[in-house]
């Protein structure tokens, strides 16, 4: 039989280092034990504890995050796609497979395995403590991801921090949460001579406050690239009495075009109902429906703006009638 296990003092926490075990009396052999996982070199986790992630790559990276905090210096921090993460920001998901962890001039870098190193000018970032770690602040964020995105995916984040999130009809349940940050803030952090000025420069003014996702932000850029106006952004399609049908993703109200982007995750069943009703309705309204997928945004991007522009070139020819609700019968 293998030694019996002794309970960890409390003061400990879920995650803590080594060295705090081995000061609060813990024995080494009993940092080996089978109820602690060891995530990082001279990090301990209690396994008893730990969920099974559920969710996205975000999640995932976050619970790392919080995993190598306790034995990172006081004067490190996590920057670039962890704080990111940690600021609701989307990415590519490539973006969430490693740890940026960076220090400020004179500090020397963090050196770890899985951890990507980084040291900065000081003027360039602000750390700020978020969901109990220290992070860069959205602005100072936002300015790093431009040494690893694309102009698209920058303008994506960059939506996502100045975002005034609204309602989206009776059925959005949501709570409103304040952006982020501001196009101000934004541009003050760029002015500090950051390397990647220029991009960031040229991303600035395309962001917008109305756009809710990296899907429907890369699908306004690609729009007009195509050549096509600016589309609507989450617009509320009412009847002709005022009755709320529908918020569609992005909109050509003077045409009545509405574009959808159809993500690859299963919906539930009321709200799949509810979008096949209000398709119907958009329909009988004379309003055309684009639906659109990750194939036509990021597999063959190409094929958005021509999707949209067939359409608008079909309403274009159709006469506008009054929509009439069928008879029913008596």
């Amino acid at each position: 039989m293998g030694r019996p296990i002794s309970p960890l003092p409390a003061s400990l926490g879920e995650v803590f280092t080594v060295a705090e075990a081995l000061e609060a009396g813990v024995p080494r052999w009993r940092l080996d034990a089978d109820d602690l996982e060891a995530p990082f070199w001279g990090v301990r986790r209690r396994t008893a504890s730990t969920e099974p992630l559920e969710g996205t790559r975000s999640q995932a990276l976050i619970a790392r995050m919080h995993d190598l905090a306790p034995a990172l210096p006081s004067f490190a921090f996590f920057s670039h796609a962890p704080a990111a993460a940690a600021w609701g920001l989307p990415l590519p998901l490539r973006e969430y497979d490693v740890l940026d962890v960076s220090v400020a001039d004179p500090h020397r870098t963090v050196r770890r395995r899985g951890v990507r190193p980084h040291r900065v000018k000081p003027e360039l970032v602000q750390v700020v403590e978020h969901r109990g770690l220290r992070i860069t602040d959205p602005a100072s964020t936002w300015a790093q991801l431009a040494t690893r995105l694309s102009l698209y995916d920058l303008v994506a984040a960059g939506d996502a921090l100045v975002r005034v999130k609204e309602s989206a009809g009776p059925y959005d349940h949501s709570t409103p949460a304040p952006p982020l940050t501001t196009v101000n803030a934004l541009a003050d952090a760029i002015s500090r001579r950051h390397p990647r000025a220029a991009l960031l420069r040229q991303a600035l003014p395309l962001l917008r406050t109305n756009s809710w996702s990296r899907p429907e932000s890369h699908l306004r850029l690609l729009l007009v690239d195509g050549g096509l106006s600016e589309p609507v952004l989450n617009y509320n399609i009412v009847d002709e009495i005022g009755r709320w049908v529908k918020c569609v993703d992005l909109a050509y109200p003077q045409w009545r075009i509405a574009i959808e982007y159809q993500s690859a995750y299963h919906r539930e069943a009321a709200q799949y109902s509810r979008d096949v009703s209000a398709l119907a309705e958009l329909a009988r309204l004379g309003w055309y429906t684009v639906q659109l997928t990750s194939t036509h945004v990021f597999a063959y991007p190409n094929l958005a703006a021509s999707t949209v522009g067939e359409a608008i070139l079909a309403q274009q020819k159709r006469p506008l009638h009054a929509p009439t609700r069928p008879e029913l019968p008596a």
